[in-house]
């Protein structure tokens, strides 16, 4: 099995259902598929084989799964970029890909430019612009070529399951970004996880505002809803109002969105006068949710929300499903059908065997066929993330007794304070129970008594609150060591968050920084 033959499947079983939503535009799966074909054909005309890299800058949008789905047919490998890059980003990792050809969204024309003049390497640049005119001399358009090239079916190979699909990048919170090999057996088990895990079928009607160059939202969503034959609706930005809106005009039946969209579409004024009632599923993750918004989901915008856990790295290894989304909040569930876990000591030297109790705090390590092959081009980073098979996740969990997962941040976040280890998620999960409090982050910030004193980033719901509410809110806790308690509060607009939900706490601590007497 590989990618293009799920496309294919789909096709020869689902012919005249659409397959496909953008803006005004409508596919069924033939009429798609038949676009598909010919941007390959154009593609291959352009000199790319068989692993050849063909990298795609481009906002949500239906550009971004034509390409990655033209790369299987052809058997090359898609490199999705964060259109959000700036030009020496995505130069950076479009040199490190070697791709040959980049597709780029039609406002990121001068981007596009800046990128040719230091990479080299590109022998071809695609524009989605719709205005000819608007396009760059030598660069070609987008629609003409999926639209006017001759599908001459040429010879196309038949990837292996162990060949590369894709080069997801990480989202470079620890560095540089790394680009995590995906083959088409890894990405068609993570879509078989989907399928499986969430009960996909083909009368779903997937609504798309997570980004297509994360595998949350293509591996993970895009490819799931396509392989059982379903419609993707894809939008092109995120918009609160939009897609309440898209809901109810598209009849959207599954949506994955992250808790701040969630809580967004909540708190807007027009909530209870659209009809929501399509939804059958929401799926989630990447930050806590209150159990005051969790209850509101449940009761007012969709009954089943499920939360998983996973990483570039090992797609969905967790999930949380809806009929304990209220009893075991805060967790990330049990491991998913295809995926092994395991919470091992978090020493440098700690083996897969050093398995810790119940209740302990450790490294999650996971295993199973969605697990990457390696990162690219870079085996020492490699050598330190796989080991025997399992994917080291960096990130800290713990145990109960009913064997349900639950996150306490990254090892690096960890906080010592006075020599007492404090994990700042358990400071976040307290804090979101205050029902003043939309979005909360705690970070350890260096002090010369204590070593690191911890800090609290809070967004407000309500703007009465103050610091010495949430002081009180703390102290009378009985949830909460007084060691633990934050020192200060911040109040910000928003936190910096990466496009899968996570906060960003480097940039936290780097605005810190910045503050400090002779910094700049």
């Amino acid at each position: 099995m590989h990618i293009a033959r799920i496309l294919e499947a789909s096709v020869e079983r689902y012919p005249s259902h659409t397959a496909l939503v953008f803006g005004e535009r409508r596919w069924t799966y033939t009429e798609w598929y038949g676009r598909v074909r010919r941007f390959a054909q154009a593609l291959s005309d352009m000199g790319v084989r068989s692993g050849d890299r063909v990298a795609f800058y481009v906002s949500t949008s239906e550009n971004s799964v034509t390409t990655y789905f033209a790369c299987q047919i052809l058997g090359a490998v898609a490199v999705p970029l964060n259109y959000r890059l700036s030009p020496g980003e995505a130069a950076y990792v479009i040199q490190d890909s070697g791709a040959r050809v980049v597709v780029y969204g039609r406002h990121l024309t001068e981007n596009a430019i800046k990128i040719q003049e230091q990479v080299r390497s590109v022998h071809d640049f695609i524009s989605c612009s719709y205005e000819k005119a608007a396009i760059p001399d030598g660069h070609s358009q987008f629609d003409e070529l999926a639209e006017e090239t001759e599908d001459r079916d040429i010879l196309r190979p038949i990837p292996a399951g162990t060949d590369t699909s894709a080069l997801v990048y990480t989202s470079g919170t620890t560095g540089r970004p790394k680009g995590v090999v995906h083959t088409h057996a890894n990405d068609i088990a993570i879509a078989m996880n989907c399928v499986m895990e969430y009960g996909l079928n083909h009368r779903d009607n997937a609504l798309h505002i997570a980004p297509l160059y994360h595998v949350g939202g293509m591996q993970a969503y895009f490819l799931p809803h396509l392989m059982v034959g379903g419609t993707n609706v894809v939008m092109g930005r995120y918009n609160a109002l939009e897609t309440l809106q898209t809901i109810f005009s598209e009849k959207i039946t599954t949506l994955f969105a992250v808790p701040t969209q969630i809580q967004e579409m909540l708190l807007r004024p027009e909530f209870p006068r659209i009809d929501t009632s399509s939804l059958r599923l929401i799926t989630t993750g990447g930050a806590a949710i209150a159990s005051a918004v969790m209850e509101r989901v449940i009761n007012e915008f969709c009954p089943n929300i499920f939360n998983g856990y996973g990483m570039t790295e090992a797609s969905l290894a967790l999930v949380l499903h809806p009929e304990d989304a209220l009893s075991k909040l805060g967790s990330c569930g049990k491991p998913t059908l295809i995926s092994e876990c395991r919470i091992i000591d978090r020493s440098p030297d700690a083996t897969s065997r050093d398995v810790l109790g119940c209740g302990e705090v450790g490294q999650l390590i996971v295993r199973g066929p969605q697990a990457m092959t390696c990162y690219w081009n870079n085996p020492v980073e490699t050598a330190k993330k796989l080991k025997a098979g399992w994917v080291y996740s960096g990130d800290l969990f713990s145990q109960d007794e009913e064997g349900f997962y639950y996150f306490h941040g990254r090892a690096d976040d960890m906080i010592v304070s006075g020599g007492e280890n404090i994990y700042p998620r358990e400071v976040e999960e307290l804090l979101y129970t205050h029902p003043g409090v939309q979005e909360a982050a705690v970070v350890g910030l260096p002090d010369e008594k204590w070593g690191q004193i911890v800090v609290a980033y809070v967004v407000a719901s309500d703007n009465a609150l103050t610091a010495e509410d949430l002081d009180s809110f703390c102290k009378s806790s009985d949830n909460l060591a007084p060691y633990k308690r934050p020192k200060t509060y911040t109040f910000m607009n928003e936190l910096p968050t990466n496009p899968s939900g996570k906060v960003l706490k480097r940039e936290l601590l780097a605005a810190h920084k910045k503050t400090l007497p002779g910094q700049s």
